[in-house]
């Protein structure tokens, strides 16, 4: 199957390449886990068809596309460092291998539901937020070595966005999830001791969201919405503004450090543009790469990243029906700020 072509935005003039023309949603996968394999030869989307949702193999430079994964797979999150992902089907828990589609059991999880994608630690242990059957809200790893889940940390509020830092085996971030705004959002789970502490201490007036590690977890990036995109080192002691604009909603990083993708949408505040930015991880200063439509909901957002080596950005680019295509902007055409 091959749905790719090309067209001009008709702003920026620059070419963006779409891989989808569905007639239901078909989207990248979300900011926080990786898309490309390591030699950036194919990428990855979840496109929902006569409405069941599949996991779908793309080869980049043809536009060559397979279903590679069906509706009874959930949660997959990508490996930064390596060829794998790991996904959910019931209670077990699948490698996923990215390159020959091979799968391999690696263990099971207590009876509950995972309440975001899967993420790993430098050594791969697997990570989730979880709501437990009981409908207590809870950390879980597993060990592919033990093959079973452990439940490490319970709690009375909602655990989302959790994310094993890539850097450690130590550090896994997470977020109290209220739909907006919270009081304190980001939280770091230190595995060893078993402890929680706030990562970003929040004062009034702040509203922090959509948070993303590098992929070497030195550094993990989140919003200080609606105007800063800032970053922290992993211990929480530093933090900085990395760039300064009307509105960002979410940003992801290159693998080199230079450059930052972020978007942003009208949503609330009436009058702002639907854009995909490239911005200057020096300077803070800013290119529109693309001009979209206005998404009805949050499946339907953006969610801009790079491929391994910081030279595309796949998107999501909304259409009018409410849903969505899958979008990518190679960058040596792009005016650099």
């Amino acid at each position: 199957m091959n749905e790719l072509f090309e067209y001009k935005d008709s702003e920026t003039g620059y070419v963006i390449k779409q891989f989808t023309k569905s007639e239901e949603r078909s989207s990248k996968f979300y900011f926080t886990t990786e898309s490309f394999t390591s030699d950036n030869k194919y990428f990855f989307y979840i496109r929902v068809q006569d409405g069941k949702s599949g996991i779908y193999r793309v080869e980049y430079s043809t536009g060559n596309m397979e279903q590679v994964l069906n509706d009874e797979y959930k949660h997959l999150g990508m490996d930064y460092q390596n060829d794998f992902a790991y996904v959910r089907k019931g209670d077990s828990v699948f490698r996923f291998e990215t390159l020959t589609g091979r799968l391999t059991e690696v263990g099971t999880l207590p009876p509950g539901r995972c309440t975001g994608h899967f993420s790993t630690s430098k050594s791969g242990l697997i990570w989730s937020s979880y709501q437990l059957a009981n409908k207590i809200y809870a950390l879980v790893v597993l060990d592919p070595k033990k093959g079973e889940g452990e439940v490490v940390w319970k709690d009375d509020h909602i655990l989302g966005h959790c994310q094993a830092c890539p850097g450690d085996d130590e550090s896994v971030m997470y977020i109290h999830e209220t739909t907006g705004d919270a009081l304190q959002r980001i939280w770091m789970f230190d595995y060893p001791t078993r402890t929680v502490r706030p990562y970003y201490v929040e004062k009034e007036g702040d509203w922090i969201t959509h948070e993303v590690w590098t992929a070497d977890g030195d550094y993990l990036y989140f919003m200080r919405y609606p105007n800063h995109i800032m970053r922290g080192t992993r211990d929480g002691h530093n933090f900085k503004i990395m760039a300064e604009s009307t509105q960002f909603l979410h940003c992801a990083p290159d693998r080199q450090g230079k450059w930052i993708t972020a978007d942003r949408i009208t949503g609330v505040y009436m009058g702002w543009k639907n854009q995909i930015v490239l911005i200057n991880a020096e300077t803070g200063r800013e290119e529109v790469l693309a001009n979209l439509a206005e998404p009805n909901t949050g499946a339907e957002h953006p969610h801009p990243s790079f491929d391994r080596q910081g030279k595309i950005v796949l998107f999501n680019s909304p259409i009018e029906k409410g849903f969505c295509n899958v979008c990518a902007i190679e960058l040596d055409q792009v005016r650099k700020p």
